[in-house]
């Protein structure tokens, strides 16, 4: 309170007037950047959000007398983590122990478990090797030769050999479900993230990824009466002294500043009739090169479990002759693992080019789906497992919801890389003067290095409001 009071009498004694100022979304990126400002006494501030809630990405749900993240759920690594400095000394965070995941085949049900093993641990490997590499090639180039390499440990075994150029699917569910894409070939292999040192799995022991918010909103004065819900924005004017932000309700707001958060995917779908004047070349050119796509994650409570405390989660591997015919959206399932942190839910892993059209499955259909599967792949007797008795999902998903367009962004073979990044580009403010720019953007997409996290999204936040207190020091 003191603080905000001085920075006030601060604006006073230099007769400045107290900057105005909208912010797009209510993601981890909006609510930063606009408790930041309030924290330093900027308090004219509106924050614009098309959906009826605060998150964006981050969705926490209730299930099971806990909360399940639909959206972002891990904590990603310690040191250089803004989310994990927030909270580590609030006792929250918790690591998640090391497990393997059984192979079920279609044909063969449970694979030995020693062979499933060694391909968990062939994975693990190859997903931080491409997390390394400095080749410029896409993800699926690099892994499947280096795969091949690493599978000829079993040529004199035909029957594994032959199963484990099978699994080739699953290391690449393994990537894409980590790094985001519907295909490896979609991700370069020589990126700009920064891994942060430390457990990159860090999960909210059941509070939920909204935990941070929560944290954030804490530490400013009250911010909850300059959030404006079912905001939909249709339009920014921002050549002019003023920015003007035109809404689908036609309201309009005008303002000093605009910090623009929205995802990735919303700026590929909406950019041509977003913004008047149109966005630079440059700028096009990034948002067109950097890519974004979905996983989707499905969690199911159970009142009675079916498995036991020594199950720890299950891969699906298909028969290539099983999916001859074309596949089912039933092969998008990848993973089936039980949730740490709430012991009656399993949680299901949907990935790659199918996502969409799991996306629109009603949840009998895809309980059904899910039912079959347990049973077709002898993962449990079918007399044993009972249905779900209840169901937890992003309700209007990720890729197909126009608020959100995709999961999280991810670099392309195409993206540019280095000092001059595609998200260094996104980064830059615009306006007709650049001492003070009227147009600013934040997001993850908008991270030269920690693009794709919430830590990401919160660093660039903070990074806009900084640059707008600075305008006014």
């Amino acid at each position: 309170m003191f603080l905000e009071i001085g920075f006030l009498l601060l604006f006073a004694s230099f007769g400045l007037s107290d900057p105005t100022l909208v912010v797009i979304g209510a993601g981890a990126s909006g609510i930063a950047a606009a408790t930041r400002l309030l924290q330093h006494g900027i308090t004219n501030i509106t924050i614009l959000e098309a959906n009826d809630q605060i998150g964006g990405r981050i969705h926490s749900v209730s299930l099971g007398g806990r909360y399940v993240d639909t959206g972002a759920e891990w904590c990603h690594g310690e040191k250089g983590n803004v989310v994990y400095d927030l909270v580590k000394d609030l006792g929250i965070l918790q690591g998640t122990p090391p497990f393997y995941l059984e192979i079920y085949h279609s044909k063969l049900k449970l694979l030995n478990p020693d062979f499933s093993h060694a391909l968990n641990d062939i994975f693990f490997e190859l997903l931080v090797e491409s997390m390394r590499s400095k080749e410029s090639v896409s993800v699926g180039e690099l892994l499947i030769a280096k795969y091949e390499q690493v599978i000829d440990q079993w040529k004199d075994d035909p029957s594994n050999y032959k199963l484990a150029q099978q699994a080739i699917v699953l290391l690449e569910a393994c990537v894409i479900g980590f790094n985001g894409g519907f295909s490896w070939f979609d991700l370069a292999a020589d990126v700009d993230f920064v891994i942060s040192e430390g457990d990159q799995n860090l999960h909210w022991n059941g509070l939920g990824f909204k935990t941070i918010l929560n944290v954030l909103m804490e530490k400013s004065p009250p911010i909850n009466d300059k959030i404006l819900f079912k905001k939909e924005v249709r339009q920014i004017i921002w050549d002019s002294k003023e920015a003007v932000v035109q809404c689908t309700d036609n309201s309009s707001y005008s303002a000093d500043h605009v910090i623009m958060t929205v995802s990735l995917g919303v700026l590929k779908h909406q950019h041509t009739n977003l913004f008047v004047p149109k966005l630079p070349v440059n700028k096009l050119l990034a948002i067109e090169q950097l890519g974004i796509a979905a996983v989707q994650k499905i969690f199911l409570y159970y009142d009675r479990r079916w498995w036991n405390d020594s199950y720890t989660g299950n891969f699906f591997l298909w028969d290539p002759n099983d999916v001859k015919n074309g596949a089912s959206w039933l092969t998008a399932v990848s993973v089936l693992v039980p949730v740490v942190h709430n012991p009656n839910v399993l949680q299901v892993w949907i990935i790659g080019d199918l996502v969409p059209e799991v996306e629109q499955c009603s949840d009998e259909v895809f309980i059904n789906g899910i039912m079959y599967l347990l049973d077709y792949f002898g993962v449990v007797d079918s007399k044993i497992v009972t249905r779900p008795d209840a169901i937890a999902r992003q309700v209007k998903n990720w890729y197909t919801n126009p608020y959100f367009r995709g999961a999280f962004s991810y670099q392309t073979p195409r993206t540019r890389v280095g000092q001059n990044s595609d998200e260094a580009i996104l980064s830059e403010p615009l306006g007709n003067n650049p001492q003070k720019p009227n147009l600013l953007f934040a997001g993850e997409a908008t991270s030269p290095d920690h693009y794709g996290t919430v830590h990401g999204a919160i660093d660039t936040g903070f990074r806009e409001a900084d640059r707008i207190l600075k305008m006014y020091k």
